[in-house]
This record gives C-alpha cells, sequence and structure tokens, in this order.
C-alpha cells in the first residue's frame, strides 16, 4: 500500500512538473508576443513620423517646381535670344504639367502619411487585445479552436511576409531617393555655375547627366512604390485573416471570460484590417501619382537639357537676370529632395524594425499554439 500511495506521489508530482513546464512555455512564448507587438507599435509609429516628413519634402518640392517653372516662363519672356526663348517656353509649358503632377503627388503623400499613422493607432488597440485575449486564455486553462489557431499562426505569417516585402521596396525607395537627391545636387550645383560662367562645357555636360539621372531615378521610384502598393495590398489581405481567425477562436472557445476577450481582439483586428486597406488604397494612389510624375519628367529632363544648352549659345551675346533665379529655385528643389532622402532613411530603419518584430510575432503565436 505504501509503495502504491508512493508511486501515487511521484506521478502527481511529475504531471505537476509537466503543467509547470507548460505554464512557463506558455507565459514565456506569452511575453514574447506582448514584446513583439509593442515593438510593432514603436515602429509603426516611427513610419507615421518619417512618412510625414516625406510628404512635406515633396511639398517643399511640389514648391520648387513651380518656381523652377516660372524662372523658366520668366526668362522666355525678356526674348534676348529667339532661340533661348523657344527653348524656355518649351521648358516652361513640361514643368507646368510637372508641377501639377508634384501636387498631386504630394497630396498622395500626404494622404499616405495619414494613413500610417491612422494603421499605427489601430495597431496599439490590437495589441492591447490581443494581450488581454491571451492572458484570459492562460488564467483560463482553455485550448483555443485547432484550426482558429492555425489558421491565425498564418495569417501572421503572410503579414511578416508581406511586412518583409515592404520592407525590400521600402530599401529600394530610400535607393531612388538617394539617387535623386545627387542628381538634383548635381544640377543645382550646374545651374548655379552656369548663371555665373554662361557656356561652361563641363556645366553643361553635368546638366545632361544628372536631368538624365533625375528621369532614370523618377522611374524607379515609380517601380518601387507600386512593389509598395502590392505589399500593402497583401498586408491588408492578411489582417482580414487575422480578424476571421479570431472571430472563430471566439466562436469556438467554451470559457467564458476567454470568448470574450477573443471577440473584442476579433474586433479590434477588424478595425487594424480596415486601417490596413485604406493605407493599402493610399500606396495604390502615391504609386499612381508617381508614375505620371515620371512619365512628365521624361518631358521636363529633355526640354531643361535644351535650354541650358540654348542659353549656353545665348550667354556669348548677352546675360539674363532670370537664370539667377532659375538657378535658386533649383537649389530649392536639391534642399526638398535632401529632405526626402533622409524621410526615406528613417522610413527604411522603421520598416526594418517592423518586419523583424512581426517575424517575432509570428513566432510567439506558433509557440503558444505548440506549448
Amino acid at each position: 500500500m505504501r509503495l502504491a500511495i508512493g508511486m501515487i506521489c511521484v506521478l502527481a508530482m511529475s504531471a505537476g512538473q509537466v503543467a509547470s513546464a507548460d505554464d512557463h512555455a506558455v507565459m514565456a512564448a506569452e511575453n514574447q508576443l506582448k514584446k513583439a507587438m509593442a515593438d510593432e507599435t514603436s515602429a509603426h509609429r516611427l513610419m507615421a513620423a518619417a512618412a510625414r516628413e516625406n510628404a512635406k519634402a515633396h511639398k517643399d518640392g511640389a514648391a520648387a517646381t513651380v518656381a523652377i517653372q516660372k524662372a523658366y516662363a520668366q526668362r522666355a519672356k525678356a526674348k534676348k535670344d529667339s532661340a533661348q526663348a523657344a527653348a524656355d517656353e518649351a521648358s516652361a509649358k513640361a514643368l507646368d504639367d510637372q508641377a501639377r503632377a508634384d501636387a498631386k503627388r504630394a497630396s498622395a503623400d500626404d494622404s499616405y502619411a495619414s494613413s500610417e499613422a491612422a494603421a499605427a493607432d489601430q495597431d496599439k488597440a490590437f495589441a492591447a487585445a490581443d494581450a488581454a485575449a491571451r492572458t484570459a486564455a492562460h488564467a483560463a486553462k482553455s485550448h483555443a479552436d485547432a484550426k482558429a489557431t492555425a489558421d491565425l499562426e498564418a495569417a501572421v505569417r503572410d503579414q511578416s511576409a508581406a511586412e518583409d516585402a515592404s520592407a525590400k521596396a521600402q530599401g529600394e525607395l530610400d535607393a531612388t531617393a538617394t539617387a535623386k537627391q545627387a542628381a538634383s545636387d548635381a544640377l543645382a550645383k550646374a545651374e548655379n555655375l552656369l548663371g555665373t560662367s554662361p557656356g561652361d562645357a563641363a556645366s553643361l555636360a553635368q546638366v545632361d547627366k544628372a536631368e538624365g539621372d533625375l528621369a532614370k531615378a523618377h522611374h524607379d521610384e515609380q517601380v518601387a512604390l507600386a512593389a509598395r502598393a502590392k505589399s500593402r495590398a497583401d498586408y491588408a489581405a492578411s489582417s482580414q485573416k487575422v480578424a476571421q481567425a479570431y472571430a472563430a477562436a471566439a466562436a469556438a472557445e467554451k470559457d467564458s471570460k476567454a470568448a470574450a476577450a477573443d471577440k473584442r481582439a476579433a474586433e479590434a483586428a477588424a478595425s487594424a484590417a480596415k486601417a490596413d486597406e485604406a493605407r493599402a488604397t493610399a500606396a495604390a494612389a502615391t504609386a499612381a501619382a508617381a508614375e505620371e510624375q515620371a512619365t512628365h519628367y521624361e518631358q521636363v529632363a529633355a526640354a531643361a537639357k535644351a535650354s541650358a544648352h540654348a542659353s549656353a549659345d545665348a550667354a556669348s551675346r548677352h546675360t539674363n537676370a532670370a537664370s539667377a533665379d532659375l538657378a535658386r529655385a533649383y537649389t530649392l528643389r536639391a534642399k526638398a529632395n535632401t529632405a526626402m532622402a533622409k524621410a526615406n532613411h528613417d522610413m527604411v530603419k522603421a520598416q526594418q524594425a517592423l518586419a523583424a518584430a512581426r517575424q517575432a510575432h509570428a513566432r510567439a503565436i506558433h509557440d503558444i499554439a505548440a506549448a
């Protein structure tokens, strides 16, 4: 009898140790999930701030385009040289179209920045509801529906993959922003030199190269923005699946408190999914605006190069005060492109942090289900 009692005690102790180990594993996974979601919220905030800075820089860039257009129009009106006046009129016309495209892009960037901020707010609310749901499930010692848990894990994995794709696209945007900054700086220097040393051959060559580099950067930027728009659409679709999985878990949960927590998490996930869908729509609008910009800038680049050469030829006979205004306007655009480059650098860092947090989130969901 004593042996039997002893065996029962040993088995009970072993069962308690296993239960304790399971509890510790669940708690560790839940803590990992809380940290991952806190990191996601922080990264979202940084991304929203960088998006706002980028939107402001694009507004400044649009204003600089208007200033450049006005300077070309002013120099054309002077009509000190017929060839130069014709070339400047063509540049002014092309830049007029570009200014409208730039304004549309600035507006699209502003909308995207707002959508990033809204997504950050909804993500923070979902993080709190998700953490509460995990805590309630642990307190109830309940196990979520296996299919709902598997669906949730798969949806979060899809989110992570979409965030990785968005981070890759943002890295490509960062490269194009750096290229635009370098080309704008070179163009501003060349235009300034042409204003003080008209006809300088090296400056003309620099204008030709810089305008070509800017046109290419505009094209590459549009490609990267299209990739970002696709990744944001994929992310939004995954967010819908997260909400659906939580709703299924709530319906299957036997414990009333855990079920109520799952339902709140499902509602928060649905709100986050709507914000993600709005962000995807804004990202698509930005990509479309960038495509229009790129198309117009090809015409601007060709016209600006023709104006530079016509101006250099005319400079042997006279000077034009509007050339100084043109140089100053190009400098303003260079400053705006520098601000865009900085905002994109910041965006890349935030997006990389978010991608890492998403990966940790997916691992935590898996570990909770496996514990």
